[in-house]
């Protein structure tokens, strides 16, 4: 049976961002949920937040780009090579690979070609799981929920323990199938973003003994059901309270903003407001805010 290829539309993008600000699933929920890749989501809830503003009149409305098919249809091969062309250097993969139209005069091989997309893009389609491997990526999930921080070898060795003869690889693969992986503390929370502003450590030899004189920050996981959310929390140094506090399931920062304004909103500005050097923290919109 011929597999009908998906074409995401506004409509369906809107949808899809709006769940991922809503907040009620994990991003591996929504993936599993709209069969998109979690990067991708990711994507649409950024430029929906980026572009909310524009609805209550920030920016004139982008004008509406014409439907591809439409586009198609109407251009000699020549002109649709050179249409092509330009859509294999401005386009993303994603957008690139919902550009391959097999109506169209031009061959389906020359398309990939233009978009420089592997010809196997066009005519791959995915396999079923089969149930054996759906009982052993559901009993893969209830070990992770006991140890979040096991790896594929962990999960391999609890696995052979239960008679199951099973390799980290498999291990490793049914893991990023279901979109989870171990929980421990990582240089991508952390780290600076190439360009961005270093500040400097303030605290040293500095007695802390006031509430509202030194506030901290972090981001942390929060292992769920079906994979992860994060945790941003702003407390105070002096008094150990966790002034404001939100769960996101990007890691993004537009969530860390809204914290800092609802910590600062009810307590006022402290004399230094004290984090890491993450991207996060860093970045231009944290500065201007």
């Amino acid at each position: 049976m011929k597999r009908t290829r998906r074409n995401h539309g506004a409509t369906f993008t809107a949808q899809v961002a709006l769940a991922a600000v809503k907040g009620d699933k994990t991003l591996a929920e929504l993936a599993e949920h709209f069969r998109v890749h979690p990067a991708q989501i990711t994507e649409w809830k950024q430029q929906l937040l980026a572009r909310a503003v524009d609805v209550f009149g920030g920016t004139k409305a982008p004008t509406e780009t014409p439907d591809l098919k439409t586009l198609h249809a109407n251009r000699p091969t020549g002109a649709g090579e050179r249409f092509f062309r330009r859509g294999a250097y401005q386009g993303r993969f994603a957008e690139r690979k919902t550009m391959i139209d097999r109506t169209h005069p031009l061959p389906v091989v020359r398309q990939c070609q233009l978009l420089k997309l592997a010809r196997s893009t066009a005519y791959y389609q995915p396999t079923p799981v089969s149930e054996p491997t759906r009982a052993l990526m559901r009993r893969i999930d209830e070990l992770y929920l006991q140890y979040p921080f096991a790896g594929d070898r962990m999960l391999r060795d609890l696995l052979r323990q239960e008679g199951r003869a099973i390799g980290w690889r498999q291990v490793a693969t049914l893991m990023r199938r279901m979109g989870i992986e171990a929980l421990y503390r990582k240089p991508s929370l952390s780290r600076r973003q190439s360009g961005h502003q270093i500040f400097p450590y303030l605290l040293r030899d500095r007695a802390i003994s006031q509430p509202n004189q030194v506030w901290a920050a972090d981001i942390t996981y929060i292992p769920m059901r079906r994979g992860f959310v994060y945790l941003f929390a702003v407390l105070d140094w002096a008094s150990r309270r966790v002034l404001a506090w939100r769960l996101s399931n990007t890691l993004t920062t537009d969530f860390c903003l809204d914290v800092v304004r609802e910590a600062i909103t009810q307590y006022g500005c402290p004399e230094i407001f004290n984090t890491d050097q993450g991207c996060q923290f860093t970045s231009r919109s944290s500065r201007g805010s």
